[in-house]
């Protein structure tokens, strides 16, 4: 969202910083359109090397999820960036199982995981209804005003993830 907050500000002559999201729906914010919004995303996994990652050692901690069992990754962004979205992985060094890309973000709950990790306030939401599946919830400031929910914890840091995926699998 950096990147993509970048090209908003150099386009616009704008000011934003990630900060500034705090609705899933951020074109509203940005005064943009939907369209304009998902090229703007795009354009900035194009130039995938200026994204940073998430928090530091992020590798390192997503890797610690394979002694629980397979890793995926799952996206709803465009076919186009599916390509940048697997360099910057490279790049990472984060391996993982398969790449998945759905058509939506809510696509994702047909998918038959038993822990889905996302920064969707629309995904957590949709957990709700499909018993025995669990969320985690990666906090981000468009994902903040996310009411409580049973089978949802929500976190701020990757280091919290493991414990969390431990105790829902010998919850299930």
């Amino acid at each position: 969202m950096a990147a993509c907050c970048d090209i908003i500000n150099r386009k616009h002559s704008t000011h934003f910083e990630v900060s500034s999201f705090i609705r899933w729906n951020a074109w509203e914010i940005a005064n943009i359109t939907p369209d304009e919004f998902f090229r703007t995303l795009d354009q900035a996994w194009f130039d995938w090397r200026t994204i940073p990652p998430t928090e530091k050692d992020l590798a390192e901690k997503v890797g610690r999820l394979r002694e629980f069992g397979r890793v995926d990754i799952v996206t709803s962004r465009s076919p186009e960036t599916t390509a940048a979205a697997k360099a910057w992985l490279e790049a990472q060094e984060i391996h993982y199982g398969s790449f998945v890309r759905t058509n939506s973000g809510m696509d994702k709950l047909d998918l038959s995981y038993d822990v889905f990790i996302d920064d969707s306030p629309d995904l957590m939401l949709g957990l709700r209804s499909k018993p025995g599946r669990y969320g985690i919830l990666y906090t981000q400031p468009w994902n903040k005003e996310l009411p409580t929910m049973p089978r949802i914890c929500r976190v701020d840091s990757w280091d919290k993830i493991p414990g969390l995926v431990q105790v829902m699998l010998n919850t299930k």
